[in-house]
Formats: C-alpha cells, structure tokens, sequence
C-alpha cells in the first residue's frame, strides 16, 4: 500500500521545485524529505525524480505517476470531508435541479450552515459523476437499480401536455392519449425515462406519436412549443411560469396516472454521519410534505 503521507511530500517536491523548498513548504526537515521520497521510491520500485542544478524533475515513471499521486491526495481529502461533514457535493439531472430541488437545497443550507456544491446535467451524465465519485448524492428522473446505490423515492411529478395558447387545444384542461396522434411531439433531453413511461402508460398509441428530438433540454422546448413548432409533454412545475403568465398552457391527459417518481440516489457505505445522509433525512421530509397526488 502507498503511503499518502510520502505521495504528499513528493507532489511537494515537484511543485516547490526542489527538497528544500518542498521542506520550507512543508516545514519539515530536508532529510526528512529526502527520506519520504527515498521510501516512496522503494516502494512503488521505481527512481520518480532527478536533481538537476538547482532544480528537481519527475523521471518518466515520475511524471507518470504524477497525476495519479494528485488524484490519491484529493480522493484521501475527500474521504476525510465525508466522514467529518465537509461540503456536500450534490448532483441533479436538468429539470430537477432547474425546477424542483431550489427551495429545499435552500432550507437545507439554511439550516444547517452547510455548504453545498450543485452539479446540473443530464440525467445519464448525473449517474456518471454519482458512481465517479465526483458526487456524493443525486437526484434523478430515471434509474436503474444497482447493487452498489440505494435509491429513495422522492417527489411524484406530474407530466402535462403543453401547448401554445394559439393551438386548438389551448382552450381546453385535458385531452386523450389518441387526440396526440399526429401531433409533433418535441422531444427534449434524453435518457428522462419519459419514453419508458410513456409506453407502459399508453400503450399502443404511444408506437404512433410522431416525436421530434433534439431539442436537449426543457427550456428549449418550451420556446418551440411556444413559437408554434409542436406540442410536448413536461413536468408541471418546469411550467408553473409559463402557465400562470398564459405564454403556455398546460392541460392533463385523461384516462392514465402519468407521473414520474424521482429518486434520491447514494452510495450504500455512505456513512451515517455524511452530509449526504444529512441531506437525505431532509429531502425525504420535505418530499413527504409536498408529494403530489394525482
């Protein structure tokens, strides 16, 4: 095994530029220094830095391990932010955290004196970062069970037809499935899980929507559906705006229950005494206060 403590000195050494300024930098005895970097040498087998006059540098297999030695460092600071409450690192897919996650990441940190680093993307991009570890929790549209995660049910979100209010539709509250038929449906980021869901709810119809993709996120849908270019199908709150303005309108699709359940998502070791598990509690409190029924 490594030890983090000799990889600390010898990314000191090459940064400082040499032994005595990494041993100023690290207010350690020279032959100290030379010792760490002695035995991390040893260690992995291998020479990692030449002296030169007046300057140090990395051999090949040094600069090879280099930017490993920084990812040990930074992976072992992480480690320690976890388990004593550091910074939550929290990512959320698009539409959760443009639309939904904003007022309880806000009491949270209020709360709490926490601070939190968001991260917003894509729903398959979230997953990434979560099972990189470069997130220590996750919001998400879609999931798929994993023997590594524990996943919450969080808030139900109710999909709604958007249309603009000059569509034949605007002057109503709801339509069928089938009255969609022929309609284009503009499509926005992928892997939401709102195809999936579709096609458990409708069925058949859902083969003879005519969709259009592309457009990557629900704001520039919004602007299409807006200009008259299709129809779609949103989240209700990612509308709330739009609707109460009348630059949109919003109506429910009759006869299905189509609502999507986000999911809070963290690793199964996250340690009790995380902030992400702090922040689980209350985002599992604040979903129970404001689950939508429909």
């Amino acid at each position: 095994m490594l030890n983090l403590h000799h990889t600390r000195t010898f990314l000191a050494v090459v940064d400082a530029g040499g032994f005595r300024a990494a041993s100023r930098v690290l207010d350690t005895a020279p032959s100290t220094i030379l010792d760490h970097v002695g035995q991390l040498e040893a260690e992995l087998g291998t020479s990692l830095i030449v002296r030169r006059r007046g300057y140090v540098q990395p051999t090949p297999q040094g600069a090879a391990f280099l930017p490993l030695a920084r990812a040990l460092i930074a992976t072992a600071e992480h480690a320690r932010a976890v388990i004593t409450g550091g910074p939550l690192r929290l990512a959320a897919s698009s539409n959760i955290g443009t639309y939904m996650l904003q007022k309880p990441l806000a009491d949270f940190s209020r709360r709490n004196g926490a601070h939190v680093d968001l991260w917003i993307g894509s729903n398959p991009a979230t997953f990434e970062r979560l099972s990189q570890g470069a997130a220590d929790i996750a919001i998400m549209e879609f999931w798929q069970p994993s023997d590594d995660f524990e996943a919450h049910d969080w808030l139900r979100e109710e999909l709604v037809v958007i249309v603009a209010p000059s569509h034949r539709f605007a002057e109503r509250t709801a339509v069928r499935a089938e009255e969609l038929i022929g309609e284009r449906l503009l499509g926005g980021e992928r892997g939401t899980g709102t195809g999936t869901l579709l096609r458990k709810r409708l069925g058949p119809v859902a083969a003879r929507l005519s969709t259009v993709d592309g457009f990557g996120n629900t704001e520039a849908v919004k602007r299409a559906v807006r200009a008259g270019l299709g129809i779609s199908l949103v989240m209700r709150s990612s509308v709330a705006d739009e609707v109460a303005t009348g630059a949109l309108v919003a109506l429910t699709l009759e006869g299905t229950e189509l609502v999507k359940e986000t999911k809070i998502v963290l690793r199964r070791d996250m340690p009790p005494t995380s902030a992400a598990r702090h922040f689980l509690d209350h985002a599992l409190t604040y979903g129970a206060e404001n689950r939508v029924s429909v």
